[in-house]
This record gives structure tokens, sequence and C-alpha cells, in this order.
């Protein structure tokens, strides 16, 4: 059985990694410090230097013009107080109006467009991991069959399933051993309050707790079982649903909502599909995600987005669960076709049955100029040894050109630089930015407090999409190349290895980089090469 820190650590990692709509530390509040925005020399945390990087455009009279970045995510609350006023408008289309005004195939997207919905205005609103669906793929073909019944040309599918079957069998048990711990432990906490409850009155204090001596053992046992939860039960609670959910929604494989689409996720051809609600049910992540890289400036409320000048076109594609590969590719394809310029995608999986189909998208991509940037992942991989798609990388082994691949810092500079959450990789995550309490938009006019790759993803966007709108004559690969090469270096830096709270090694390890991304950097970078061509 595993002790309850390294559950509520493995719940944490989970959290954060499959639904980067569903990230780890979300808290209500209204006035938590934009620190990411900081510099490590004014203000003493390990943020991109944004202010700075204001003053320099500034004083050297630069005028910024419109970026368009597409976030392709959960959806986006398009009527939030803070985003409304920065969204992508599509010109060509006539709000509203049930016409496909501009011929492209989707009716009325205003805003963008929901790839996992249907004309008649249905939403996903939850699906199953990847994972799940090709166990129950493979089972109907491969279960209880041993390696001597398997055709030769089947044999590489056959050992992938034995892959899976371990792997899906493996999280199952996991998830329902997680239950059977969260709920011994609710039960627990409840006994040692109704205890303490009855020793020191309805309405006792930490202190109160801290005062008690006793010879009883029951009330030992509610003192240490109080102090060792902290008298509270919430964060047990949570993890106790996140795993109930994983055990009767991802890992079910009875679970459907794709019938609510209507397409063949197989055919890659079939592409008129979904509906404008890109806001939808579960927009929560995605309005985060954009906040963070075009909430309106100095506007007097909410939060500062990184970057003025953008217009934040919105595509929905992630389902609470593992979003498809077609939509992920179609996603793409969408957001090149509409004019986006630079695209983040603040999601990832651990399979990927139709990766020719997001590798197809991407070298669109590639060829039309638009950068891409991506989450690392949140489970504490090494990215060099554990895929985690989509990849910077094709299938070919090529690395992409217009790909940049994102870890999560923290605003320290010391052993807890790199989050300890985030996935990481010398050879496969290019550079790192804060992603540890970063306060952003939430739906319905709030802001909330969370922590991911999903949050750095967004953090280099929005330094991208702002050196752009000051230099917009920069090619993709330019861009990439300013945003990484200007990178604020820590090479030499002692670290603990995410996920580990005793092995070290120095942060060069964790990322082609080494380094931390840096706005002010960037813009002094792009002037010096690109400011007078």
């Amino acid at each position: 059985m595993k002790t309850l820190s390294k559950l509520l650590l493995s719940a944490f990692f989970l959290i954060s990694l499959n639904s980067f709509a569903q990230d780890s530390t979300k808290v209500d509040s209204a006035d938590y410090s934009q620190w990411s925005h900081g510099d490590i020399a004014l203000d003493t945390v390990v943020g991109i230097s944004l202010d700075r990087a204001y003053e320099y455009a500034k004083k050297n009279n630069k005028t910024a013009k419109v970026v368009i970045v597409a976030i392709i995510d959960s959806g986006v609350d398009t009527a939030h107080e803070d985003l409304k006023d920065r969204l992508w408008v599509n010109a060509k289309e006539i709000p509203y109006n049930g016409i496909d005004d501009d011929k492209n195939g989707y009716i009325d997207d205003v805003h963008g467009w929901n790839f996992i919905g249907n004309a008649d205005g249905k939403n996903v609103n939850g699906d199953t991991w990847e994972l799940t669906r090709l166990y129950a793929k493979y089972k109907a073909k491969y279960n209880k069959k041993t390696k001597k019944e398997i055709a030769k040309e089947d044999l590489k599918e056959y050992n992938e399933w034995l892959i899976i079957e371990k792997d899906y069998k493996t999280q199952r048990k996991d998830s329902k051993d997680a239950v059977k711990n969260y709920e011994s432990y609710l039960g627990a906490i409840k006994n040692s309050n109704e205890i303490l409850e009855k020793h020191l009155g309805a309405n006792f204090t930490k202190e109160d707790v801290e005062s008690i001596n006793t010879t009883s053992d029951k009330l030992k046992w509610a003192k240490q079982m109080y102090e060792y939860f902290e008298g509270d039960p919430k964060p047990i609670e949570e993890a106790l649903e996140y795993h109930q959910k994983l055990l009767s929604q991802k890992l079910n494989t009875r679970f459907k909502s794709r019938h609510i689409v209507g397409d063949n996720v197989s055919d890659i051809n079939d592409r008129n599909y979904g509906n404008n609600d890109v806001t939808a049910e579960t927009s929560s992540h995605g309005t985060g995600v954009a906040g963070i890289v075009g909430a309106t400036r100095d506007n007097g409320i909410g939060i500062q987005g990184i970057a003025d000048s953008v217009r934040l076109m919105v595509v929905r594609v992630v389902p609470g669960g593992d979003e498809r590969d077609k939509d992920v590719a179609l996603g793409i394809r969408y957001a090149v076709d509409n004019g986006a310029q630079i695209i983040n995608g603040s999601f990832g999986k651990s399979y990927s049955p139709h990766k020719v189909f997001v590798d197809s998208a991407v070298r669109y991509a590639e060829r039309h100029g638009v950068l891409i940037i991506h989450a690392a992942g949140n489970n504490a991989d090494n990215n060099d040894k554990v895929t985690h798609f989509p990849t910077p990388e094709y299938a070919d082994g090529q690395f992409v050109n217009n790909w940049i691949d994102v870890g999560a810092s923290s605003s320290k500079l010391g052993l807890k630089l790199p989050a300890s959450f985030s996935n990481y990789g010398r050879n496969s995550v290019d550079i790192f930015a804060p992603g540890v309490n970063i306060r952003s938009t939430s739906p319905k006019n709030k802001y909330n407090v969370s922590s991911g790759t999903s949050d750095a993803s967004p953090v280099v966007a929005g330094v991208a999409a702002l050196v752009l709108s000051y230099y917009p004559n920069l090619t993709a690969v330019q861009l990439k190349d300013i945003i990484l090469q200007s990178a604020v270096l820590y090479s030499k830096q002692k670290v603990l290895i995410p996920g580990s709270d005793k092995k070290k090694t120095k942060f060069k390890k964790l990322s082609k980089t080494a380094g931390v991304v840096n706005a002010y950097e960037a813009m002094k970078l792009a002037e010096s090469l690109y400011g007078n061509k």
C-alpha cells in the first residue's frame, strides 16, 4: 500500500497532467501577485522581466502590430471581462446568421471553432483516456491470445497490446487502491474530529488541539491525525473525487461520448463537424491559458496579460479527457488557415494512434510560418525517455523546426527552480518558463491561481507574441531562435530533479537551453538582429 504522501503526490501529477484542463492548485484570489512578470535583479524572482520589455519598446519608439494567437484548448469564456476585448473576430463571417459566409466549412465561426460538439449545439464535456480507447480496441482482437496464435503481420500490434494491457490494468488498480485509501483517510479524519470536538467543544482551534496534554491513547491518536492532515479533509476529498472520476470515466471502457460529434475519428478527410460554441461547459483551463497570453492590460481590472497587441483565436479540442489526434490536427489547420501566427497547445497524452494526422498538420503550420508552443507535461517525466504526445519530433525522427516545448519553473532561484511536477529533457524540452502559482482568468469573470506546464507554455506564447508584435517580419524559425537564444541561463545551478526531493542535477541537464524565457532579453536580441530590417 502506498503511503499517504505518495498517494497525494501521485494524484497531484495525474490531475495536472491529464486534463491540462484540470491543473493542480487552484485558489480563488483577487489580489495574487503576478510574480511571473517580475525580474530576477529587481524583484528577486525568476520572472520574465515584462515591465523592462515594455520600457525597452517605449524607449526605442517601437510601435506594435496585432498578432493572432490560437488557443487550442478546452475553450475560452468569450464573455470574460478581461478577455472579450482581446478576442479574434473572423471578419469574413457575418455573426450568427446561420450561414457559412467565408465558405471554410464552419458556420458562424466568429471567434474560432469547437471540434468537439455537433450542429445541434451539443458538446463533449468528458471523455476517456487514449489508453482506455486503445485497450478496448485491442482487447476485442487480442485478449487471452498467446504469441503463437498471432499472425506474423500482426505481431507488432500484438506487442503494443501487451504494453497497453499492462499499463491500463496498472492504472485501474492504482485508482481502485487510491479510492480505498482515501475513503479510509476520510473516515479517520471524521472520527478524530468527533473525538476532538467531544473533548474541546464544537468550535475548537488549531491552538486548542496543540495544547492537549493527555494520557488517553484515543485523544493522542485524534491529535496526531489532526496535525497530520492539518484538520482539513478537502485535499483528500478532491483526490478521492479525482480517482472516482478516473474509474467512472477516463478509465472506463464503457464510457462513450464521441457519438455526440458524429464523425469518423479515423478519417482525417471527415472534416466539417463541430459547432461555434467555443466556450461550452468546460472552458476553465482554456480561459486561464488565454488570460496568461493576452488578458487586457491596464484596464483597471483583473490581471495583466503578457502581450498587449494580441487577438485570441479559440479552438476547442480538449474534452476533459484525452484529446483526439484528428481534432488536434484539424484545429492546427483551422488556426493556420485563419491567420494565426502563434499556436499554444497546453495539452498532452501518453498514446497517439493517429500521430500521422498531427505530424501532417504541424508540417502544414511549418510551411505557413506558424510557431507552435507546447506544454512539456506535468508528470515529472524525462521526455527524452518517455514519449509525451504531441511530440516536437516527427515519426521519421526529424525535429520540428517551428516548435517550442516548455517546462515549468518556480519563482525561486535555487534547488526548486524547476517545478517539482514538470517534465524535462535535455534533448526534448527547449526552455523553462514560470508555471507555479500563476494567476489568470477563470470563467464568469473570476480569477484563479494554478500551476502546471499548461501555464508555462502560454507564458512563452505571450512573450513570442510580444516580440512578434514589435518585429512583425520575423519568421517562425527566427522568432523561435530569438526566444531560445535570449533565455536567461542557469546552466550551473544545482536543482532537484523533478519528482524527487533528494536527487540533484545541474539545470542544464533539464532542457536544451538550460534557461528561463525572458521578454526583455528577447526584445533586445530581436532589435540587435532585425531592428533595422
